[in-house]
C-alpha cells in the first residue's frame, strides 16, 4: 500500500536515497544511541513548559485546523497560493498519517517509557505502548515544515520552518514519548513526503 501511495508522489531517486539513508541510520541509532541519549534527555527535565508548547506544534488536529482555515481562507478571498498551500498541507498530512500508522503497527516498537529498552518490538501491533516508530509528531511537522518551504523558498522560511518541526523532534524525546531513531525516521519521511507534494 506506502508503496502504491509513494509512488503517486513521484518521489526522485534522491529522495528514496534520504529515506533509506535514514532507515540505515535509524537501525544503527538503536544499537548504539537511542539509550545513551534517552537517558541525557531525562536527567535534564528542566524544560517542561518550552517542550509542552512546542510539542503541540506535532499534533494533528493543530494542522488540520491550521490548513484548513488557510483553504477556506484562501477560496473565500480568492488567494489561490494560499488555497494551493493549504490544500498541499492537507494532503501531506493524510499521507504522512497513512504512512505513519502503518509503520507503527508493523514495528510495534516499544515506547522508550514502557522501559523494555531500544530493541524491544512486537510486531503488528495495535497498542499505542507500542507505537513508537517512527515519530508521528515528527513526520507531521517535518512534512508541514517542508511543504510551506517547498512553496515559499527563502532562508528565512527555512530556517523558522524546520526550526519548529526540530523542536517538535526534541519535545518528543524529551517527553519520553520517543526514541532519537523514531524522530530522525519520521523527520526524514515526512521532510520528504512534503517536499515531493510540495514541489509537484
Amino acid at each position: 500500500m506506502l508503496i502504491l501511495l509513494y509512488s503517486s508522489l513521484g518521489l526522485t531517486a534522491e529522495q528514496l536515497t534520504l529515506v533509506s539513508a535514514a532507515g540505515l541510520l535509524s537501525g544503527i541509532s538503536m544499537w548504539t544511541v537511542d539509550d545513551d541519549i534517552r537517558q541525557f534527555a531525562l536527567q535534564h527535565q528542566n524544560y517542561d513548559r518550552f517542550f509542552d508548547a512546542i510539542n503541540h506544534l506535532g499534533d494533528g488536529t493543530y494542522h488540520i485546523l491550521a490548513f484548513g482555515a488557510g483553504y477556506i481562507a484562501g477560496r473565500i478571498t480568492r488567494n489561490e497560493k494560499l488555497t494551493e498551500v493549504s490544500t498541499e498541507g492537507l494532503q501531506s498530512f493524510v499521507i504522512s498519517g497513512i504512512t505513519v500508522i502503518t509503520l507503527k503497527s508493523l514495528f510495534g516498537r516499544a515506547r522508550p517509557y514502557m522501559n523494555e529498552g531500544p530493541l524491544s518490538f512486537h510486531p503488528v501491533n495495535f497498542d499505542n505502548d507500542y507505537h513508537s516508530f517512527p515519530s508521528g509528531h515528527t513526520i507531521v511537522a517535518f512534512s508541514a515544515a517542508s511543504v510551506i518551504s517547498s512553496n515559499f523558498r527563502s532562508p528565512a522560511v527555512y530556517a523558522i520552518s524546520y526550526s519548529l518541526a526540530t523542536g517538535v523532534a526534541m519535545a518528543r524525546i524529551y517527553k519520553d514519548r520517543h526514541w532519537f531513531s523514531d524522530v530522525l525516521m519520521g523527520a526524514a519521511l515526512g521532510g520528504v513526503i512534503g517536499w515531493a507534494i510540495g514541489s509537484r
